[in-house]
């Protein structure tokens, strides 16, 4: 069964990305986007999870919980999951 990881990334940056070109002005228009999730897929068993959560470590920190009701995760883990992969 392949699983899907999805990581919640902390302090993120927006960017700016070129959405399309605007005649009357004579130059491109933009709109600032945040990616605050990745998501890696077609992972088929726990070392793949792990190694996955390893690369993704050493370009990004991954958020972590600081609501104490939270239904996932408790205060201080950090804010990733595995879900099934759907074909």
């Amino acid at each position: 069964m392949l699983k899907r990881l999805t990581v919640h990334l902390d302090k993120v940056k927006k960017v700016r990305v070129e959405t399309g070109f605007n005649p009357e002005k004579g130059k491109p228009t933009s709109k600032s986007i945040l990616t605050n999730t990745i998501s890696v897929h077609n992972l088929t068993s726990d070392v793949e999870i792990k190694t996955a959560l390893s690369d993704i470590r050493k370009d990004h920190k991954i958020a972590k919980c600081k609501k104490p009701n939270h239904k996932t995760w408790k205060v201080g883990d950090e804010m990733w999951y595995t879900s099934n992969e759907t074909l």
